[in-house]
């Protein structure tokens, strides 16, 4: 009954549609046709065989996944033939002129063949070894003997594309599942995948991803998806010679994928981005990782696909879920050999979220969606949805292609410690206001003598700077833009999913804490707040509500809670943004990381894309061992040769690494100077050990 329902909407979809129908090959009704869809755009082959439902074929997407045996193009093709032929004709079938195999687009995907009237014994004897009486592949034989057994006949049989690139699909999935299999009996691969070690479920992650062929990844965040996607591809290229990887992601974590890419492998990488002839130019180039978002493959479609990509990687797969979203159906529109998905909240909401996302790795593997949800959902009498139901046969469904390992699972293997950046990127009002604080700041650099006055406005400025980066409300206390904030809200929910997991969230500024706190609010996730205004006896009772009640997740905190407590009841550390003092970063850390920590700690790092921000974490990477003489050293003093405006004014340029190798001296003197000037760290006065060698430095950079 359902299906005759389904059937019955194609035809009417059929007939309220605007098609054009062309005859391509100029035979009377038995032909194969060009249907135009005048609304949409689509063109779509269409063959016609047959009256009946399951006798014709059509290259849409609907066709191959509705498991129907037709299609609105098909029903409409029909509809224009039926006033042209008489209706005892209509019951005789397409005469088949010589022998063929194509694709039976049933319940199952299967190759079919299509025998003519006269015919050899060997073509019959090959029926009869492969097919049944219906023409259909019973399974018996392997795909790897039919082509040699289709050569040997004395006829020409046609196989037709898409069965043989499904042949060719399932001889592949059969090597790949044998190598899976040797390679997790070695349980090493020589040499190394990538500039770093695996975790032994890293190991068996990557093998998932390219021995599956296409598949999803949905293991917690903080166990390396984007590692074990990298070793999936460089077995890929051992195994299949691959040299073509697509990776599209949020445009949040576009250069972050870079960054990883350049940190663990050889390979050439490319970010596509720019206006559109920027963007066709850079398509033009030859690399072997190609970096794009979401939203640049709605507008790139076909330039993505001209590209033919061999593999392409879905990160954060949860922004296809909307399966009649634009960029869901853009998606889904790339085509490539293998897909690795990756997401850890496969599964938010609802169920078809979870279809929509598994529909990209197999638009099959779930049936169609009226069936899907016909069998998965209950609904009340009027319509609403009650409940789900069959949950164990979605769960054998996914076993194939869909793995996912949580933090409690992997325990023993994972690193006490993981750090990882989070980088975004400013939105046209952040950026207005950020550039008119740069120029401000430039002009002042160009002075070659700083008065106190001067210093003064230069922390002014630099102070701003990084408040815009965090939100557009710290700096004018009216708009409210902040990327991070935006970031934040999507990771939450994935960060506390499953194991009793709880967050520190550090922010500089009070009213960025008081910010984050209305996100969570809105997300109704319990939070407590502790700023440096905070009573002592309010503390205490936040502190302790944090430690003891399931229900409160997440600790927001200024530094005024980054020294002297004990959040070991958090395994994750966010820092919405860097302090410029490496110590004070490690002292945040520390308040989740400490002696009696009994799980990983998740550290996650905020930082705005072409900002001051992601030029100071970039040096203070490289020179972190200037910072460590300066506050925890020794040393009474500290060469700054290279310290002057021009190289200040380089936190503000997009230079190369090379161009600016002096700044670590440069931020160990500002930082500590400026630091003080505001404070230090919510501080009225310096600690007295620190307060001569900051003078001390103070002197230098104005005598410079």
């Amino acid at each position: 009954m359902l299906r005759e329902e389904q059937i019955d909407l194609r035809r009417q979809r059929a007939r309220a549609a605007r098609f054009t129908i062309r005859n391509t090959t100029k035979k009377r009704v038995y032909s194969d046709y060009r249907v135009h869809n005048l609304e949409s755009g689509g063109d779509y082959a269409v063959s016609i065989r047959g009256f009946a439902v399951g006798d014709n074929s059509c290259d849409c997407p609907d066709f191959k996944a509705n498991t129907l045996g037709t299609c609105k193009h098909i029903e409409a093709v029909l509809e224009s033939l039926r006033d042209r032929m008489p209706v005892h004709l209509q019951a005789k079938k397409a005469v088949v002129g010589r022998p063929e195999i194509s694709l039976h687009y049933g319940d199952a995907l299967r190759p079919a063949l299509h025998l003519p009237p006269r015919h050899s014994d060997k073509l019959a004897a090959l029926a009869r070894r492969y097919f049944d009486d219906h023409g259909h592949w019973t399974g018996r034989g392997r795909y790897e003997d039919l082509i040699p057994a289709v050569e040997a006949v004395p006829e020409e049989v046609t196989v037709l594309s898409d069965a043989l690139d499904f042949i060719g699909r399932e001889i592949e999935r059969a090597e790949l599942l044998q190598r899976e299999r040797e390679l997790l009996e070695a349980e090493l691969i020589e040499p190394p995948l990538l500039n770093v070690p695996l975790y032994d479920y890293q190991f068996r992650g990557a093998l998932f991803l390219a021995c599956r062929g296409r598949s999803i990844l949905g293991d917690d965040m903080g166990l390396g998806k984007t590692v074990q996607t990298l070793a999936a591809v460089e077995i890929l290229v051992r195994e299949r010679a691959i040299s073509r990887v697509l990776v599209v992601s949020p445009a949040s974590v576009k250069y972050q994928w870079e960054s990883e890419i350049r940190r663990f492998t050889p390979r050439a990488v490319q970010v596509i981005d720019g206006d559109r002839e920027d963007r066709d130019a850079q398509y033009a180039e030859t690399t072997f990782y190609r970096l794009v978002n979401y939203e640049q493959v709605v507008r790139d479609l076909d330039a993505i696909n001209a590209w033919a990509p061999d593999v392409i990687v879905l990160d954060e797969a949860q922004r296809i879920r909307n399966w009649e979203s634009k960029t869901s159906r853009a998606v889904k529109k790339l085509r490539s050999r293998f897909a690795m998905v990756l997401t850890g909240t496969p599964l938010e909401n609802r169920l078809e979220e979870l279809y929509s996302i598994v529909q990209f790795v197999d638009e099959r593997r779930f049936g169609p969606a009226f069936q899907f949800l016909h069998d998965h959902r209950v609904l009340d009498d009027e319509g609403n949805l009650k409940a789900y139901r069959n949950l164990d046969a979605i769960r054998d469904k996914l076993e194939p292609v869909f793995l996912r390992r949580t933090r409690g699972e992997v325990l023993g293997q994972l690193p006490a410690r993981t750090d990882s950046t989070r980088v975004v990127e400013l939105q046209p009002e952040q950026r207005l206001m950020y550039d008119e604080q740069a120029t401000a700041l430039a002009r002042l650099l160009q002075k070659g003598y700083f008065t106190d006055l001067d210093r003064k406005r230069v922390l002014a400025c630099l102070t701003n700077l990084r408040m815009i980066c965090d939100s557009t409300f710290l700096f004018d206390k009216v708009t409210r833009v902040s990327p991070k904030l935006d970031e934040f809200r999507q990771l939450v929910p994935e960060l506390l999913e499953g194991g009793g997991h709880k967050l520190v969230v550090f922010s500089q500024w009070e009213v960025m804490i008081q910010e984050t706190a209305t996100v969570l609010t809105a997300l109704e996730l319990d939070h407590e707040i502790l700023h440096g205004s905070l009573g002592g006896k309010a503390r205490k009772v936040a502190l302790e509500r944090f430690k003891t009640d399931p229900d409160c997740r997440v600790f927001l905190s200024t530094d005024a809670g980054g020294v002297g407590l004990n959040l070991q009841a958090a395994d994750t550390v966010i820092n919405l943004e860097l302090p410029w003092n490496p110590a004070v970063l490690e002292q945040r850390i520390a308040r989740v990381h400490r002696l009696g920590q009994m799980r990983p700690v998740r550290v996650l790092n905020f930082v705005a894309r072409g900002t001051i921000e992601e030029r100071v974490q970039r040096t203070l990477q490289k020179k972190q061992s200037l910072f460590t003489g300066l506050f925890e050293g020794e040393e009474e003093e500290i060469a700054f040769a290279a310290i002057g405006p021009k190289t200040i004014a380089n936190l503000l340029k997009d230079e190369p690494e090379e161009a600016t190798a002096d700044m670590g001296p440069l931020l160990a003197a500002s930082v500590a100077m400026l630091e003080a000037l505001a404070g230090f760290v919510g501080q009225s006065t310096l600690p007295p050990e620190l307060t001569e060698r900051v003078r001390s430095l103070g002197r230098q950079l104005t005598n410079r």
